[in-house]
């Protein structure tokens, strides 16, 4: 299929259903655009085939780059599947210059996820497999939290959550923790069977019906009265996913950390058990110059900041930038700082450790004001963390 970059990855998971194909693997929320989810690598979860980053099936891209004016201004090049350049296009952060097609093969494949809950010690697992075409079933998935909600309970949440961010308050957050978990739970994360109620598991459907979801895409004009959960207009949720990409062979090591600093401070994860735990996602090895250079897990962590870092072939990819973008008309102060371009990604300043833009060397790179000062790590003595003091 070839298909324009500005086209939702809802709409072309369900054309490719009416052709009778299959997008393998796809972000959970369907309305990326296939530019923007293209440049920034999002993922969905697996190891087989070719994993479950959607990249990893384009097999050929147009895309406009910069030019001087006695070529017009720009150059179209059209990458087919050997051009050299196609690695470095498929995973950009949009510095390039502009996607204007792309060739995604489809097919069916399985994937799956874990959601772990550190301080409850559960872990629950989704398995998604391959089933004859003529199973019964034509099920959905309309995630909860991808879906419209009422207003005035995303407001009350918001307010809920600073209260409990200000006075620290710990046994309330116990309290949350398992609750927030039971609310998903019940009413099966938002699967229906046969577009109806949910009446029991196995939930079995065409992928375009389950592999991603979006409904608030298609939130009804109601004055506001009810929204995306992250719509700016309100004074709703507010928070950070921070991403640890960690290689396949070190993954218990990392878990056995995780399980010792919950050890050391249970409380400190009640937060985390809150937002559902920490989401694993399995992601294969990528040829893209910035994608995963071995098989690996990510670990998403919701909460309230966030960091992106630059990734392993950053300066293969700086090459071809080079080339396609010389002049810079494609970059941005941002941009510049997370490939190091001009300096270092790390910014040093007040309040930088808690942005997760450096590692603390002292305690105003944390919070005083509120309690977090720069402290020896809980795991590893030789760390600095901000870690929150109680007066």
């Amino acid at each position: 299929m070839t298909v324009e970059s500005g086209m939702v990855l809802r709409d072309l998971i369900e054309v490719a259903a009416e052709a009778g194909l299959a997008l393998p693997h796809s972000p959970y929320w369907s309305g990326l655009t296939i530019g923007g989810l293209l440049a920034t690598g999002a993922h969905g979860s697996s190891l087989k085939g070719k994993g479950g980053a959607v990249h990893e099936y384009v097999v050929g891209m147009r895309i406009v780059t910069p030019a001087p004016r006695s070529q017009g201004f720009a150059v179209v090049r059209q990458l087919c599947a050997d051009h050299p350049d196609l690695d470095a296009a498929k995973v950009s952060l949009g510095v390039l210059g502009v996607v204007s097609q792309a060739v995604v093969w489809g097919g069916l494949h399985e994937f799956g996820d874990m959601a772990w809950l550190p301080q409850q010690r559960n872990v629950i697992y989704r398995k998604d497999n391959r089933v004859a075409i003529t199973s019964v079933g034509n099920d959905l998935n309309d995630y909860l939290a991808l879906r419209s909600s009422s207003t005035a309970d995303l407001i009350s949440g918001r307010v809920m959550h600073e209260l409990l961010e200000k006075k620290n308050n710990t046994v309330a957050r116990c309290k949350e923790a398992p609750t927030s978990a039971s609310l998903f739970e019940k009413p099966a994360y938002g699967f229906t069977n046969n577009d109806s109620l949910f009446m029991g598991y196995p939930v079995v459907g065409f992928q375009h019906r389950i592999q991603a979801s979006g409904s608030c895409l298609e939130n009804p004009e109601d004055a506001l009265l009810t929204t995306c959960p992250w719509d700016p207009r309100i004074r709703g949720i507010f928070f950070y996913n921070n991403a640890y990409s960690i290689a396949l062979s070190r993954v218990p090591a990392f878990i056995a950390d995780m399980k010792q600093l919950r050890n050391s401070n249970p409380k400190a994860f009640y937060g985390i058990d809150a937002s559902l735990g920490i989401l694993l996602r399995y992601i294969k090895a990528s040829s893209a110059y910035l994608g995963k250079p071995e098989d690996s897990v990510d670990f998403d962590i919701t909460y309230y900041r966030s960091y992106t870092k630059g990734e392993p072939e950053a300066g293969k990819f700086l090459e071809v930038k080079g080339r396609y973008d010389p002049d810079g008309i494609f970059s941005s102060e941002w941009s510049d700082q997370v490939l190091g371009i001009n300096g270092s990604p790390i910014i040093v300043e007040k309040g930088c450790a808690i942005e997760g833009l450096c590692v603390c060397s002292e305690d105003s790179h944390c919070a005083p004001e509120q309690g977090y000062y720069c402290r020896p790590g809980k795991v590893y003595r030789e760390a600095r963390v901000c870690s929150f003091q109680p007066n």
